[in-house]
């Protein structure tokens, strides 16, 4: 996915393009759980276990950042420690 190539280049920058197209229902479950095959991925921890602290430290704060449509507020805390 674009989320895994962002964080094999370790770009901050490359990540917060691929999740910018992501609707804003979907936008954590991009950065914290990527299925491939039968196995399920974690965005987040593949940066931390690879060291690509620049894309990890993006995707906390996406996560942490507050966002808003007309219906509801969006916040990713929760979705960070479901998993």
């Amino acid at each position: 996915t674009v989320v895994m190539k962002a964080i094999n280049a370790n770009s901050d920058r490359q990540l917060r393009r691929a999740v910018a197209c992501a609707p804003r229902g979907a936008r954590a479950m991009w950065m914290l759980n990527v299925q491939v095959g039968t196995q399920s991925i974690s965005p987040l921890l593949w940066a931390l276990e690879t060291g690509s602290l620049d894309a990890a430290q993006a995707i906390i704060l996406d996560l942490l950042t507050i966002r808003a449509d007309r219906d509801r507020y969006y916040y990713g805390m929760d979705p960070l420690f479901e998993r």
